[in-house]
């Protein structure tokens, strides 16, 4: 089993931290010490005991599966029993091994999928869908005992339909995006849906999550995105009527939607498609702080200018993105950026926060809102920038996991937290999560919490922190548990959503309950109850605390 398993995406695209020298001198200088990849990933092979549950008795549970859809190797339940949060990461490298899956399963079609998950309930094994694996908050944990098994989807990845008409499309949910997006554009269209974990994710643990784009502005989440649906549940196959529009009741599919496994598997779903735009415009300005900027991008929504792309950077951020750059500005690039740097600090831009917006171009009436957008700017005490200053952050747009890694490596607790808030919570919540950590050793181990604003709305705008400090050795886990509960809480109290495009997964439970009344709880337990008699799904999580 490769050593590099545990690593984001493809191994082969990994960096070392030598390749961002500013950076690392900046955090070494910062913690007054040498950062060394002397993190190693241990065997851990060597340390998880055979599967009880062997070919013989997959022969018998599951009868209608061929051999090579089974396997009970050690290396198949350590890769697919961790996703790829730091919780996931710490345990890998501690050796702090949680409980893994008995076996993985491989279904090819639906009628595999119907004869899974009927054997499982009737033999009570626990099922816990993967897809892509890229999820960050614990979604693959293993809560109870008792015999577990993985559900792997990457082999149901079919194009069923595009409508080129409707402008829909029906994939089956184990496509990954980069070969969704292939066969809408060699079409003219696109579903619109780029997560940073866009090359490693696929759409039914998009669905699964209520995942965000980076481009959600201009196309909406992925709820936003999706007509109807075609689910396995233990009790049967629900395949929902779809319409553009409708009056015609309930739509029970979205009870599917962030469900993260625990009523059933999706296995089709239909999405809105969209012409892809000819070309896109960059518009990038300064503000003199974020809550000045903050302002700026509410005004922008609720004049209804929605960049598609939209990122707001604080004072922290924005300064870490030029100690990012892989090589130094020389020459006249130098030159200018040295005189830019002394005129904007004589206009009061002394820590500056970087906004970036992209706008698709289909017509001369988008050229006008991009235009309209560079003079609200303007109006409100923006300095504009040259778009290409976009250009490195939208070249590496899904490669900053790989960032990550090698800080892990050179033990670097790096987390990220995310949420959405309305508008006249915004500048609160991101004042109390900077204050939260006052109550910890974070700062003066020389921690650092930066914020950047995406995903806006005419009501209200995602928030995504993220950390760096330097690793207690020894004790990382407790260390990323203490900093993640006063973060955490920082974001509840001040009417924050526990997540905007994560997810829940084990790591996020505990406050989502919090956030769920007795009577809903009620509601969705008897669903499930329905859909689930005998509690197989993904237990554990969401509302369901049985198993």
């Amino acid at each position: 089993m490769s050593e590099d398993f545990w690593k984001w995406g493809d191994p082969a695209k990994s960096f070392h931290l030598n390749h961002f020298p500013k950076l690392k001198s900046f955090l070494e200088e910062r913690w007054k010490q040498q950062l060394k990849d002397d993190f190693k990933t241990p065997d851990l092979t060597q340390q998880v005991s055979e599967s009880p549950f062997t070919e013989g008795d997959f022969r018998k549970t599951f009868p209608n599966l061929k051999s090579g859809q089974f396997s009970n190797s050690k290396e198949s339940r350590i890769r697919y029993g961790f996703g790829k949060s730091y919780h996931d990461i710490i345990r890998i490298f501690t050796g702090m091994i949680p409980a893994l899956p008995d076996f993985v399963l491989f279904p090819e079609s639906e009628n595999d999928m119907e004869h899974i998950l009927q054997q499982a309930s009737q033999n009570r094994i626990r099922i816990v869908p993967f897809s892509g694996g890229s999820n960050v908050t614990g979604a693959f944990e293993i809560r109870f005992p008792g015999k577990s098994c993985i559900v792997n989807l990457q082999r149901m990845k079919k194009s069923v339909e595009v409508d080129e008409i409707s402008h829909t499309a029906v994939f089956e949910t184990g496509i990954f995006g980069p070969e969704l997006e292939k066969i809408l554009n060699a079409r003219g269209f696109t579903l619109g849906h780029f997560p940073q974990s866009f090359e490693y994710s696929t759409l039914g643990g998009w669905l699964a999550t209520r995942s965000g784009g980076q481009e959600s502005g201009q196309y909406g989440k992925i709820e936003d995105m999706v007509l109807g649906i075609r689910a396995i549940t233990p009790a049967g196959i629900i395949d929902s009527k779809d319409f553009p529009r409708h009056a015609s009741g309930i739509d029970t599919f979205r009870l599917f939607i962030g469900s993260e496994g625990t009523l059933g598997i999706i296995t089709q779903a239909k999405l809105r498609i969209h012409r892809l735009p000819s070309n896109h415009r960059w518009v990038v300005a300064l503000f003199k702080t974020f809550e000045e900027g903050t302002e700026a991008v509410r005004i922008l929504l609720q004049q209804s200018i929605h960049p598609g792309i939209l990122r707001l950077s604080d004072a922290l951020e924005t300064k870490l993105f030029s100690a990012m750059r892989s090589s130094e500005p020389r020459g006249l690039k130098k030159l200018i950026g040295s005189f830019l740097k002394s005129y904007l600090a004589a206009k009061g831009f002394r820590e500056p926060c970087l906004l970036m917006m992209r706008f698709a171009i289909r017509n001369n009436a988008d050229f006008a809102v991009t235009q309209a957008a560079r003079h609200l700017l303007k109006s409100r005490s923006a300095f504009i920038l040259p778009s290409a200053t976009a250009g490195n952050w939208e070249e590496h747009r899904f490669t900053l996991p790989y960032l990550r890694d090698t800080l892990i490596e050179h033990r670097v607790l790096i987390d990220t937290f995310e949420t959405v808030v309305y508008w006249k919570d915004v500048t609160g919540l991101y004042l109390k999560v900077k204050d939260s950590l006052q109550k910890s050793d974070f700062h003066e181990r020389g921690g650092l919490l930066f914020c950047h604003m995406s995903h806006v709305y005419e009501t209200g705008a995602c928030l995504y922190f993220t950390m760096l400090a330097p690793m207690e050795q020894g004790n990382e886990e407790a260390q990323w548990v203490r900093y993640k509960k006063l973060v955490t809480d920082a974001i509840i109290e001040s009417g924050g959503a526990v997540s905007h495009h994560h997810g829940v997964g084990k790591d996020h439970q505990q406050w989502y309950l919090k956030m769920l009344g007795d009577k809903e709880r009620k509601l969705l337990q008897a669903i499930k109850k329905h859909l689930d008699p005998n509690g197989i799904m993904n237990p554990g999580k969401l509302f369901d605390e049985a198993g």
